[in-house]
């Protein structure tokens, strides 16, 4: 029975755009850096020129002078992600957030049974546009990762529906693109030894495959047929920060101590960041005095990153802030929050901004072969 649902925002930091200023509407709209950053969300009035996300804002503008270039407004998306992800605990207990953007639903023990489902979503759909004027891509199936295929595979604003016993059948004509997790190195390789749709993955045979997908092959032969039995985990979610904490051997009353702490801390979180190819866009500073009582102070930066030079003058004023009684501390936290994907970051050529890229990833590939402090800023010697 179709009783999973998942949903994908379509285009999603595009269309909140153009849903917050009207003028934007049915044009082609970009959210991105500078002129030489990348493109992080393209709408479909730009998607027609050939625009999509992660391409250098300059082979965009190429394509389409007349694009609408903006700088992105993360705090506006974190609002109108949380009002989705509202519409959706309305609807069931059952919700699995895989992102800012999309996510599954499980209808499974209610009463309506699949067509209750349908019911259900067909109304998400309608009050998503209505109340937020954007749009949605549904899919519904028995089978958690069919629902996901059939939510992307009819975008933008599709609704598709596959039925208990048909999840192969709907497979099989889609491109292998579709296929979660088929990278495009290995959809070439395939597509070079005559597979180009899901249906010839069925047809193969898992011998055939094994060359190409090594170990993988047959969890993708057997999503190819549609067999998945992954549930919809309500209590799994991707990470939503990075944190750390460290407690003082006695405790200290020493600022220039406590601020080398924090750095220490920071550093080893943004290596984690990057690591986990995210970015990140709020910091936050946390102290803890010795009679135990604890203060905290954030700031958010305009757009997400994972460099150290731009986290780094927050310390001493986040510090400061945090830090505000005149009582020694025992133990210090940091925590990197509201993250996302980490392409999405601004103009890539600001002063400076590949330079530092170029030493934080020296820095972490010299630390992980030699072990950790082996490169590290000299303010922490």
């Amino acid at each position: 029975m179709a009783e999973i649902a998942h949903f994908d925002a379509d285009a999603f930091f595009a269309s909140v755009e153009q849903a917050a200023d009207t003028r934007l509407r049915r044009r082609p709209v970009a959210v991105g850096g500078g002129a030489r950053g990348v493109i992080c969300s393209a709408s479909y009035e730009a998607r027609v020129f050939g625009i999509h996300s992660a391409m250098p804002t300059r082979r965009a503008l190429q394509l389409c002078p007349q694009l609408t270039l903006i700088r992105g407004q993360f705090e506006l998306y974190e609002r109108f992600s949380s009002q989705i992800f509202d519409f959706c605990e309305d609807l069931t207990p059952h919700v699995e957030r895989t992102s800012i953007d999309e996510g599954y639903l499980d209808f499974r023990g209610r009463s309506g049974g699949p067509e209750g489902a349908v019911r259900l979503m067909r109304g998400f759909d309608r009050e998503i546009c209505s109340w937020l004027k954007i749009t949605v891509s549904c899919g519904l199936s028995a089978r958690k990762r069919v629902a996901q295929i059939a939510g992307k595979a009819n975008k933008p604003h599709g609704f598709t529906v596959v039925p208990a016993g048909n999840e192969a059948a709907f497979l099989a004509p889609l491109p292998l693109r579709h296929l979660p997790g088929l990278g495009p190195v290995s959809t070439r390789r395939l597509e070079q030894i005559g597979l180009r749709r899901i249906g010839d993955l069925v047809r193969s045979g898992p011998d055939i495959l094994y060359p190409v997908l090594g170990k993988q092959a047959l969890s993708f032969l057997e999503l190819a047929r549609g067999e998945d039995d992954d549930p919809v985990d309500a209590g799994k979610a991707p990470p939503k920060s990075f944190g750390g904490q460290e407690t003082f051997p006695g405790e200290s009353g020493d600022e220039a101590f406590v601020e080398k702490m924090i750095q220490s801390l920071l550093v080893a979180q943004l290596v984690r960041l990057r690591k986990a190819r995210q970015c990140a866009r709020t910091l936050s500073l946390g102290v803890r005095y010795t009679d135990m009582e604890r203060s905290q102070a954030s700031h958010s930066l305009p757009e997400p990153s994972n460099l150290d030079p731009v986290f780094m003058p927050q310390v001493r004023p986040l510090m400061r802030r945090a830090w505000q009684r005149r009582v020694q501390l025992n133990q210090v936290h940091v925590q990197l929050a509201n993250l996302y994907p980490e392409w999405i970051q601004g103009d890539l050529f600001q002063p400076g901004r590949l330079r530092q890229q170029a030493i934080c990833a020296v820095g972490d590939s010299l630390n992980a072969r030699f072990g950790k402090g082996t490169l590290r800023p000299a303010s922490l010697l």
